[in-house]
């Protein structure tokens, strides 16, 4: 009886210590395998939402409208620039617009015009208006898949913060809190810079540029005078040279054409007449004797 109660002693003994040992494991899975499954389970979703950003594109293009830059290039020429400066400025305030930067010298001047994409085409029609138009051509650019890829991506970039930001609250350990401060850094730094690319991407897009290029008459002043132009002397002088040569050319050719059947015909004469056989001066001796 009693080596019967002596083993159930030990028994109890060894059970005690077996819980107490599953116990001190749990809490420390708690204390420090949380935060690494925080992390995993982390590293986990930023692959998926890699995932889902290749994809995005993919939708993104037939379920919205396609993304488009647009480029115009006018050019004009008026009979005085202050009033062209201001006609731009008047027809690019009319469809909404405004002048990004102007450069102007005596006999011409150009601007870089932002027009909202909805009114680019009127305005190319209407730029033509103020001046006798010269040239004119329009240039567009699709981006849909570009504007969509990079939507996407900073939409994964945002959830994956918000995830980190959730598991950063979590973390019980200094370590752990410091990893994930750095990939939520990281994340954040790549969400500044893509909102960033964004933005211009999507100026771009809403509003078109017109490059606007206003001239003065060939080498003419606003008061309507005229430069001296030592080119166009030079090239009347050997304009000249070359059509006196040409009529030269031209002579000698028909000196050549005329002249030969000329002197062949008056040869004949004077061989008929005069020369060997010489009937004129056969019936001249008949006259004299």
């Amino acid at each position: 009886m009693k080596r019967f109660v002596f083993l159930c002693l030990i028994v109890i003994v060894f059970a005690s210590c077996a819980k107490n040992n599953v116990v001190e494991c749990s809490v420390q899975d708690a204390a420090f395998g949380a935060p690494r499954a925080l992390m995993a389970k982390s590293a986990a979703t930023n692959s998926a939402l890699s995932v889902d950003s290749e994809n995005f594109s993919e939708v993104s293009e037939s379920a919205f409208e396609r993304k488009l830059i647009k480029n115009g290039n006018i050019s004009v020429e008026v009979q005085n620039l202050q009033k062209a400066e201001d006609s731009v400025s008047s027809w690019s305030k009319s469809f909404g617009g405004y002048i990004e930067s102007s450069n102007v010298n005596p006999t011409s001047c150009s601007f870089t015009v932002k027009i909202p994409s909805g009114k680019f085409d009127e305005a190319m029609e209407a730029a033509g208006k103020f001046g006798s138009l010269k040239n004119r051509s329009v240039s567009v650019q699709d981006v849909s898949e570009q504007y969509y890829d990079l939507k996407g991506r900073l939409e994964t970039r945002k959830l994956l913060r918000d995830k980190l930001s959730g598991y950063l609250k979590q973390a019980t350990s200094m370590q752990d809190m410091l990893k994930i401060e750095r990939e939520l850094n990281s994340v954040q730094s790549e969400i500044e810079s893509m909102e960033g690319r964004m933005n211009r991407l999507s100026n771009q897009i809403e509003y078109s540029s017109i490059e606007v290029f206003v001239s003065l008459p060939y080498n003419t002043t606003e008061g309507g005078f005229k430069f001296p132009d030592l080119g166009d002397g030079v090239r009347h002088f050997f304009a000249n040279i070359l059509i006196f040569f040409t009529m030269l050319v031209t002579a000698i050719f028909y000196a050549i054409i005329c002249g030969v059947p000329l002197c062949a015909v008056l040869a004949l004469l004077y061989w008929l007449l005069f020369g060997k056989v010489g009937i004129v001066r056969k019936i001249i001796n008949k006259l004299k004797n």
